[in-house]
């Protein structure tokens, strides 16, 4: 794919989709080859024999992630590891012990430890990578079975609003049990292939709320095939995209942060907050947890290990019109489905 991605696409007849920057419909399609490019700020195409630590880091925990995982996550090579131009994050069915809470959570003592029954890997650029709007795009190949739970994501670096969510979370892409008897009411009887693309935010837990949706297609097969699963994030606007096909869009009219002063006063942020600072990438494979525990044909099927998500590359952009708000590059779609978010709660008084 050419990296100023929306130029290359100028010459598409109108009667077509374009494809290689966004998604747009037919009856959207704008010709302008003076319009702004998409310029590649950053990426790792996992050409090398390693990971790039200079880009990486590995978390190294048996935490949970918050949502009661199966599985520690490690710096082993048996669980990430790149090669052949490809990075491989594997899931593997072994008892394993490790810090019972996250790296950077201050309840963090290497000597406190938990074991879990799954090891696997979380990677993220953290203070290595760290981008206030843009586009993402990682192309990756998901894998199937109940209880698998892989995510392509994103954390804010300095969490400005408070603990999460109140300060955001973007989920770029996320599936659960890929594979499996849906339990999907539209596709009954089928397997389950759709990915999500949410946002967190609020208050702290368990003051959090989230929105989002799926996206599915006849063609789309995410555990056969490699797929492009990307954002474009720009102030006050967030966009989800499947092999450039724009599936979703939210605004800050549908999110919001909420938090204490140090005084004990509820306040609520500003504009676009809490989606209006830096965030960083992550990628990872968990097992198990609340979520694919409960649906689909529920629990985790322990016989059929290991997992793999494996990704071609890691590629970010930012527009070339250098606006501080993001905006000049956006590629959107009038099919997209406009998600409309939960409106604030009043703020407490007391």
């Amino acid at each position: 794919m050419d990296y100023k991605k929306c130029s290359v696409c100028a010459a598409v007849a109108a009667t077509q989709l374009l494809s290689g920057c966004g998604t747009t419909d037919q009856a959207s399609i704008s010709v302008d080859d003076s319009s702004p490019d998409w310029q590649l700020i950053w990426q790792d195409e996992f050409s090398g024999q390693q990971l790039d630590l200079t880009k990486w880091s590995f978390e190294v925990n048996c935490a949970g992630g918050g949502n009661n995982e199966r599985q520690c996550y490690t710096n082993r090579a048996e669980n990430a590891a790149v090669a052949n131009g490809v990075l491989t994050i594997t899931a593997i069915k072994e008892n394993f012990a490790g810090p019972a809470a996250q790296d950077d959570s201050p309840d963090y003592h290497p000597e406190l430890t938990v074991s879990r029954e799954f090891t696997s890997a979380r990677l993220r650029t953290k203070g290595k990578g760290d981008w206030t709007y843009g586009r993402f795009e990682i192309r990756a190949k998901l894998p199937s079975g109940q209880g698998c739970w892989p995510a392509i994501w994103m954390l804010p670096t300095e969490w400005r609003y408070g603990g999460w969510a109140s300060s955001g979370e973007i989920d770029i892409m996320e599936a659960v049990n890929l594979g499996t008897i849906t339990d999907d009411v539209t596709a009954v009887g089928q397997t389950e292939q759709r990915v999500h693309g949410t946002l967190h935010y609020g208050r702290q837990a368990p003051g959090n709320v989230y929105s989002g949706t799926s996206y599915k297609a006849n063609d789309f097969k995410p555990t056969e095939q490699f797929h492009l699963y990307a954002l474009e994030w720009e102030k006050g606007e967030i966009r989800w995209y499947v092999d450039d096909v724009h599936y979703a869009t939210q605004t800050e009219q549908g999110w919001y942060s909420q938090f204490q002063t140090a005084d004990g006063v509820w306040q609520q942020a500003k504009g676009a907050a809490p989606f209006d600072q830096s965030f960083h990438l992550l990628l990872n494979l968990a097992v198990g947890g609340h979520w694919p525990e409960n649906v689909n044909e529920k629990g985790v099927d322990v016989e059929h290990w290991p997992r793999q998500m494996v990704v071609d590359y890691v590629r970010v952009y930012q527009c070339s019109a250098q606006t501080a708000d993001g905006t000049g590059c956006g590629t959107k779609s009038s099919m997209a489905k406009q998600v409309s978010g939960i409106q604030p709660p009043a703020l407490p008084t007391f």
